[in-house]
């Protein structure tokens, strides 16, 4: 599943991918298209990180990053 984030600011970032994430299956991947730094650097991966959600972060051109969650449960 893909989610296009670009031109949003948090709190609306991760509140974005928490809403997909809670439709998404387990075993699949949510694939993030995001702008804003913060959000991509910090406050997404943590998120992952406190729920031992898969989390890659790729920056794909100057303040443009890919973000691969992979659901495992």
């Amino acid at each position: 599943m893909k989610l296009d984030i670009t031109g949003k600011v948090c709190p609306f970032c991760l509140l974005s991918v928490d809403k997909e994430l809670k439709k998404l299956p387990a075993g699949e991947d949510l694939v993030v298209l995001c702008d804003h730094a913060p959000a991509a650097t910090a406050s997404i991966p943590e998120y992952c990180g406190n729920r031992k959600i898969g989390c890659v972060v790729k920056m794909i051109e100057n303040g443009l990053w890919e973000i691969t969650i992979s659901k495992n449960r």
